[in-house]
């Protein structure tokens, strides 16, 4: 936090202006009274301002004060928050919480609106691009059960030197697997397509974009390219009352009949 001493005729003053000029908000408002105003007697003694100090939080701190007080807000008990600022994204994890199965809601949909909230209330600070938002590890344990499949067709880039483009993702999906490559040294990830739902161009760093693009679109036309489509089971859905992963039956795989092929030349 920022240390500021302000100085004025009032309190009250000091304190409307301060929260005027820096938006301050009650639940993130900090600050110790240095000196009382008082007035002079009989003009024999000099007018004393009042002198308050303020701790201004970063908008990272100001970020998880909000946390804090709309889970004080909804009754909600965890043991600390964990924060984590890379560039201008904060990452926020509630740890230790009874209502976990309440927090993360039917496939991590009550989490998701929480994130959306904070990043709604925090969206016009320029300091500050992105806020996610976990609790207990959840987001991580989901991110590796939708990575798995798409592991053996990434690696593989290493290998052959070729690139591949993944199926259309959402901005979600396709975020777990940029951080998955980022970590890799030489490979690399390049964003196409238009609309929700985009692709993902996995190459290898010694190639740049537009050789790795062109190659791309070349193979996906002889087909050689496209990994297999995955399909994902559905996230284990949280039990309100034992907090516990209930996982949905496995769906029957459909019966497909081999078409007869006639004059067929082999």
């Amino acid at each position: 936090m920022t240390t500021i001493d302000k100085s004025g005729e009032s309190l009250e003053e000091i304190i409307r202006n301060f929260r005027t000029d820096y938006k301050i908000h009650d639940w993130e408002l900090f600050y110790e009274i240095l000196k009382k105003p008082s007035k002079g007697i009989l003009g024999l003694f000099a007018h004393k301002l009042a002198l308050v100090r303020f701790q201004l939080p970063s908008v990272f701190e100001r970020a998880q004060l909000f946390l804090q007080t709309l889970l004080q807000k909804m009754s909600i008990r965890y043991s600390q928050i964990n924060s984590r600022i890379e560039g201008k994204t904060l990452y926020l994890e509630i740890n230790g919480s009874q209502d976990s199965g309440f927090l993360i809601g039917r496939n991590g949909s009550m989490l998701d609106n929480l994130q959306y909230l904070i990043n709604r209330v925090f969206e016009d600070d320029s300091a500050l691009d992105k806020i996610y938002l976990d609790i207990d590890g959840y987001r991580v344990r989901q991110a590796d059960i939708f990575l798995k499949p798409y592991l053996s067709s990434i690696l593989s880039v290493k290998v052959s030197g070729k690139p591949i483009t993944l199926e259309p993702m959402n901005s979600s999906e396709r975020r777990i697997i940029h951080r998955f490559v980022e970590q890799e040294k030489n490979l690399r990830t390049l964003t196409i397509g238009e609309g929700e739902k985009k692709r993902i161009v996995v190459f290898s760093a010694n190639q740049n974009e537009k050789d790795a693009l062109s190659q791309s679109k070349t193979d996906s036309k002889k087909g050689r390219n496209n990994p297999p489509t995955h399909y994902h089971k559905p996230a284990a859905k949280q039990n309100p009352k034992t907090n516990k992963a209930v996982t949905p039956p496995d769906k029957p795989k459909p019966h497909f009949h081999q078409p007869k092929i006639v004059n067929a030349k082999h």
